[in-house]
């Protein structure tokens, strides 16, 4: 399931591009025709990142820990995103941490976290006025601190109660499976998620350590 999960995410949104590149090609519209097969082109490289990822699963359990650039990867988990919540991605508002800002991880997995943060969020606030979703990076001593919150209804507290167990979820899709695979990711590489909700909105807090 958690493979299915990581694949389905570049695959919906190449499908996206791929419409979108049909319909410019029909008006004629060269330009950002090129510009959506472009991203089809990186998201294809990208799925062959993930199955490489797989075969070292395969071979050893899981992939090892390394230096990851966090800027990289929250850049790269909303480009990810660009097509399926195009319009809305205004609500986020990231606080990029600098290139130089290094956890240990793999980006392919990490990214795939914050997708599943940022899709949650997005999805949280559909149709709702001043919707906010606000990105902060914290470094410490002893590790690196990023916190994803909303400005939504909250979670219920039956299921925030259980949050991380499998198909826990207050909807069809979206919450459940991919914060399980999430808390996963991150427990693999040291890490830990945690997470508070409220009437005023959804925090999750996301620890991770920092690359020497």
């Amino acid at each position: 399931a958690g493979v299915a999960h990581e694949i389905n995410q570049p695959v919906a949104t190449i499908r996206a591009y791929a419409d979108n590149a049909r319909v410019f090609l029909d008006r004629q519209q060269t330009a950002p025709a090129e510009e959506n097969l472009d991203a089809i082109a990186a998201l294809t490289e990208r799925i062959g990142t993930i199955t490489d990822e797989l075969k070292t699963f395969a071979r050893k359990g899981r992939t090892a820990a390394e230096p990851v650039e966090l800027r990289g990867v929250i850049e790269g988990a909303v480009v990810l995103l660009r097509s399926r919540f195009a319009g809305r991605l205004d609500a986020l508002d990231i606080a990029l941490p600098p290139p130089a800002l290094k956890v240990m991880g793999n980006r392919v997995r990490l990214e795939q976290v914050l997708i599943n943060l940022f899709q949650n969020a997005l999805e949280a606030l559909d149709g709702r006025d001043g919707a906010r979703v606000e990105v902060l990076v914290e470094e410490k001593d002893d590790g690196v601190v990023l916190n994803v919150s909303d400005n939504g209804p909250g979670i219920p507290p039956a299921i925030l109660k259980s949050l991380f167990t499998p198909f826990n979820t207050s909807k069809e899709k979206g919450l459940g499976l991919g914060l399980v695979i999430s808390k996963d990711i991150v427990a693999d590489y040291g890490g830990r998620i945690e997470v508070a909700s409220g009437a005023e909105g959804t925090r999750f807090t996301i620890h991770l350590a920092k690359a020497a």
